[in-house]
Order: C-alpha cells, then structure tokens, then sequence
C-alpha cells in the first residue's frame, strides 16, 4: 500500500492563542540544560475547547536562579510550600493545572539559518478550579 498525502489537508505548527488552558502532563524527561544544570522538559496536552488536544511544550530549571518558577508549578501541581527532596518525573505525569499561555517570537535559528517559529510560553501555572480572577493575578 502507498501513503497519500494532500498538503492543502496538513496543519502547520502555529502556536495556539495567547489565553488560559486546562491542561495534564502527557510527558516528563529529566536531563541537562546547555548550562549543565538539571532541567525537566514537559508536555502539557491541552483537555478541553477548541484546542483539544494540542501540545504546549515547557521546561522545569533548576538552575538556582529559575527555582523560584520551578518551586510555583509544582506547588500548582499539589507540592506542599515546605517540599524538600527529589522531584520524580513519574510524579509529574497526569498532574493537572490550568496555563496561563502566551506566545512568544523567536530569536534563534536552526542549524540551516532559518529563524525558529514563533511558540507558546507558559506563563503562569495555577491549581484546575481557580477562578479566572485568580489565574489572572
């Protein structure tokens, strides 16, 4: 059997608008930044409304300048305000919070000198159930 293909069908990877989405981890890898600093790159996969389903892409730093991001989605995610130990990617995956999500443009560009897309950013992480007013904050 052939595949089939009809580009006028194919989706391109723009970012989702900028707004607040209730959203899961879908995906958790532990590794390194470029600074040699501990990171955890996450996928949140968008639950409901008309982007269902999409993808948001962030990352955890634990780079001791970036802990105070880190620190805020996993107390959004249930960690306790006087957590101290490990972070088990395992734990991460399925946890719920609603994205506060912006888009952001590109300043880099790929190994060929083609400026990157633009992508989404999440802002702010809040527990699902907090009233608009409160993620707005």
């Amino acid at each position: 059997m052939t595949p089939t293909i009809d580009f006028s069908d194919v989706q391109g990877l723009e970012p989702i608008p900028q707004g607040l989405y209730p959203s899961s981890i879908v995906f958790a890898e532990a590794g390194m930044s470029q600074s040699e600093n501990p990171k955890i790159d996450l996928r949140w996969k968008v639950e409901e409304g008309e982007y269902e389903g999409r993808m948001i892409f962030d990352t955890l730093s634990f780079h001791p300048k970036a802990l105070f991001r880190t620190k805020a989605v996993l107390q959004a995610l249930g960690w306790a305000k006087d957590f101290s130990g490990d972070v088990d990617v395992e734990d991460l995956l399925g946890a719920s919070a609603t994205l506060s999500v912006t888009i952001e443009d590109s300043t880099g560009t790929d190994e060929f000198g083609e400026p990157y897309p633009p992508r989404n950013r999440v802002v702010k992480v809040k527990p699902t159930g907090q009233s608009v007013k409160d993620l707005l904050e």
